[in-house]
């Protein structure tokens, strides 16, 4: 059973920026830990802040990883998916309050782009 699932961007901007090899490193991390049966790559589109690329998201947890490169993967796997503590240093910016870490939904970025959808779907 599938227990996280690892959102890769597959935008332009992260394709640019070294998405595939970080794909490839956190695919490699997965299987060197044994871990292929519990979480699952997926390639998505865009997250829309291709500035920050690569970028990974990994849910339920809702963590946005940014400028993440290959040799982030065994830390991200062994550090969050393994023990529970999401790495710091890679988290979005605006997702870091201090020590706290909030929710995408709670970013400038994300909460905007809700409120605008909500209010226009009638």
């Amino acid at each position: 059973m599938v227990r996280s699932h690892i959102l890769v961007c597959g935008g332009t901007g992260c394709v640019a920026s070294g998405c595939m090899a970080v794909q490839e490193a956190m695919e490699t991390a997965i299987k060197n830990n044994g871990l292929e049966e519990e979480l699952q790559i997926v390639m998505t589109g865009c997250h829309g802040l291709c500035a920050l690329g690569p970028i990974i998201i990994i849910y339920p947890d809702n963590i946005f990883y940014a400028h993440v490169k290959p040799e982030d993967a065994d830390e991200i796997v062994t550090e969050h998916l393994l023990k529970g503590r999401p790495v710091k240093r890679l988290i979005y910016d605006e997702a870091m309050h201090g020590d706290s870490i909030i929710s995408l939904e709670e970013t400038d970025f994300y909460k905007h782009s809700t409120e605008s959808r909500s209010k226009t779907a009638v």
